[in-house]
């Protein structure tokens, strides 16, 4: 057979939040610690819905959005101190549950609904607009998504700069590297930060054969950026730019193909102009205010941008009973999670890093697409995870960090199993 016509072997693997910690991103206990206790003090939501923590700048109206920033810290207090049992800690993402169940199939209603009547009576009594339990918590959930993302999130990943190395994940790029020579690779991660999204573009080992199923040729969609162009400190020259926004295709085809299962914190939905309108997703730039999608005219016989919605809030998924019910109902996340199927089903190996096997429905995937077929699971991290999954089927665990492995102990993973 041709060797260009060969069909390369594939090996799988699956990034879990202790990837990113050397990276200087927080894991679960440090958003744990910053999530569990907000102040409104501390918060600003514009009257765009856009939100944030302040970080110490002062806040230019604090008289906007004041009861949607109080409902926040009330309402993690609330869960705080009535919800959670006696000595239980919290978790963002069981608090996710407690809410969005709420949400969506109108679980724990009566402790839910009894606090929202409590804080409207004392906040909402003189308004003639009354909110519903059901729109306060669209409300806080789409300013909790964006105060999580925020913590996820480095500026730096939005700058257009290549590496030559990136210590301290120099040994593990090599072995990326080094493995591409002989197997396709199928990186699947759990986390919405940008770490091995930056990696593998701005890498000059990895970027030409990086691919994640996002693709900014013929994308329509447009974004509105105002910068300033005077290289005079004391002359302000603003202009408005439209920048070409990188919109999901579906095409992994490359020899890297990345999937993010979860979602990602620039992960952003558009409605498209009706009269068909649909759903898209498009990878958000730092600095555009307000979308728009190029789109020709049958009348006129020529193009125009027409003005887009977005959903405000980054698209991820996060709760454990939460995400399953994306996994069945969003043609996005079906997209993706069968590709992790197929993936999976096809590979030799399949390299755990950092995960903690707390999400029963990756598990099941894990288990019924690769570890009941006999292939060998290789999980990386310092402390052995809490699964039954390792011994029942055998599973190789490495005692160390992503940072902590040598370029030849990794290579050894893959020739000594």
């Amino acid at each position: 057979m041709d060797k260009l016509n060969q069909v390369k072997p594939k090996i799988s693997f699956l990034l879990g939040s202790g990837f990113s910690i050397p990276e200087g991103i927080p894991g679960v206990r440090q958003l744990n610690t910053r999530l569990s206790k907000i102040d409104e003090s501390e918060i600003v939501i514009h009257s765009s819905q856009n939100a944030g923590f302040l970080n110490g700048q002062p806040d230019p109206n604090r008289f906007s959005n004041a009861d949607e920033r109080k409902f926040v810290q009330e309402f993690l207090e609330f869960y705080n101190s009535e919800v959670l049992s006696e000595g239980e800690e919290f978790h963002y993402e069981t608090f996710y549950d407690f809410y969005s169940g709420y949400i969506y199939i109108s679980e724990n209603s009566d402790q839910i609904e009894s606090f929202c009547n409590r804080f409207n009576a004392i906040y909402d009594s003189d308004s003639p607009y009354k909110i519903d339990t059901y729109n306060r918590l669209i409300s806080f959930n789409r300013t909790f998504n964006q105060l999580v993302a925020s913590q996820l999130h480095k500026l730096r990943y939005h700058e257009s700069v290549s590496y030559l190395n990136y210590y301290p994940y120099d040994s593990f790029v090599g072995f990326i590297r080094q493995i591409l020579l002989t197997h396709d690779i199928k990186l699947h991660s759990l986390n919405h930060d940008l770490f091995f999204d930056f990696l593998g573009q701005r890498h000059a080992d990895l970027w030409q054969h990086y691919c994640d199923g996002y693709q900014i040729e013929g994308s329509p969609f447009y974004g509105e950026v105002y910068r300033n162009i005077s290289r005079d400190p004391q002359i302000s020259i603003n202009k408005r730019d439209y920048i070409k926004l990188s919109q999901f295709n579906g095409k992994f085809d490359k020899p890297l193909s990345f999937f993010k299962l979860h979602g990602s914190v620039v992960n952003t939905i558009l409605s498209t102009p009706e009269p068909n309108s649909q759903r898209v997703r498009i990878k958000a730039e730092y600095g555009v205010q307000m979308y728009y999608m190029e789109v020709y005219d049958e009348l006129t016989k020529s193009h125009r941008f027409e003005r887009l919605w977005d959903q405000v809030d980054p698209d991820f998924l996060s709760g454990t009973t939460n995400k399953t019910r994306f996994y069945k109902r969003d043609p996005y996340y079906i997209n993706i999670l069968e590709h992790f199927k197929q993936n999976l089903e096809s590979s030799e190996k399949l390299i755990v890093i950092g995960y903690g096997f707390q999400d029963p429905g990756i598990n099941e995937f894990i288990e019924n697409n690769f570890l009941s077929k006999g292939k060998k699971m290789i999980v990386i991290d310092p402390f052995l995870p809490k699964t039954s999954l390792i011994e029942k089927y055998g599973a190789v665990h490495v005692p160390k960090g992503v940072t902590e492995l040598s370029y030849e102990e990794y290579c050894d993973l893959i020739s000594k199993t």
